[in-house]
């Protein structure tokens, strides 16, 4: 009997009725997802930690992936050999060169390190994940507690706002609280494929290390080196930008404004790893460049250097 007051006004009204069920769907969905966002992003965005577990514990501490790397140190030690054996070849076939790289006083050292570094990775990799959580513990401890309600998408998506949506009908909010919601999504996830490519990264970091020693495989070592850098420190680059939009308090309303803000501050945050993956790139392309005009250089001044060298012997 209750329902047929509903049925009669549906039918008087029925792009009312649509609209009032759109937006009780909408409000129902966003006020759901905000508890569960909230609680991903305080396990994965505020700290690196180890995610397998639910107790706090250093990243690398994970039993698996510990295992997993000094299997790798193994395998990694047993090529050590291989390089020795790939490199004096080298020495002995490679054309004389103004710089030899290959010749074993060159690589030895070089050699050296890399072992250094090969069972010394995951301890490495461990001091940099430190060094990203107390610049992340800095920027959340500065301007007060960071707490969940007052993230600049707290107000359009907290408890009062979802309620206005749905006693007003306000379908147009609603796509804007869906759109923090869809954007909040995609943040957890990138944090998630994060932690995922940081195992990956540690995992490899032996060989890594490994190809530092010769300069046909140095490329490499420089890739994981980028991409480990760009991994970890994106989070305190991250919540340094978290902490700027919510010390300035211009999105902790719930009208559009606040919508919009919220929205460029998660915009702006997941650019964040793609700004900083160019920015290595441009400073490898630089390199590259400064190496190649020295080459450029070298062979120019070859033929004077050889002449100056011919006459001060004769």
């Amino acid at each position: 009997m209750h329902a047929i007051p509903g049925i009669v006004h549906g039918l008087q009204d029925p792009l009312g009725a649509i609209l009032q069920l759109l937006t009780g769907v909408l409000s129902h969905v966003i006020s759901t997802a905000r508890g569960d966002l909230n609680h991903e992003l305080t396990r994965y965005l505020y700290v690196t930690v180890d995610p397998s577990t639910a107790a706090t514990r250093p990243f690398t501490a994970n039993p698996t992936v510990a295992h997993l790397n000094a299997s790798i140190a193994i395998a990694a030690d047993v090529l050590v050999g291989a390089v020795v054996v790939f490199a004096s070849l080298r020495s002995m076939f490679e054309h004389v060169s103004y710089r030899p790289r290959y010749t074993l006083k060159v690589v030895l050292p070089r050699l050296l390190v890399a072992i250094a570094l090969v069972h010394g990775s995951i301890y490495f990799i461990q001091m940099a994940i430190d060094l990203d959580n107390a610049i992340g513990q800095v920027a959340l401890s500065l301007g007060g507690n960071l707490s969940p309600d007052a993230l600049p998408w707290s107000g359009t998506l907290g408890p009062a706002s979802v309620q206005a949506i749905r006693v007003s009908q306000d379908l147009f909010h609603a796509l804007f609280a869906l759109a923090l919601v869809v954007a909040l999504v995609i943040l957890v996830l990138t944090y998630v494929v994060r932690a995922a490519l940081l195992e990956i990264l540690v995992v490899l970091a032996p060989l890594a290390a490994l190809c530092t020693v010769l300069p046909d495989t140095r490329g490499y070592a420089k890739m994981w080196l980028r991409l480990f850098m760009v991994t970890v420190f994106m989070q305190a680059v991250q919540l340094i930008v978290l902490r700027v939009a919510t010390a300035t308090g211009f999105g902790a309303g719930d009208g559009l404004a606040g919508s919009l803000y919220a929205l460029a501050t998660l915009w702006i945050m997941l650019k964040v790893p793609g700004t900083m993956h160019a920015a290595t790139q441009f400073e490898s392309k630089a390199h590259s460049m400064g190496r190649h005009v020295e080459r450029s250089m070298r062979r120019a001044l070859a033929p004077v250097h050889h002449a100056v060298h011919h006459r001060i012997v004769a």
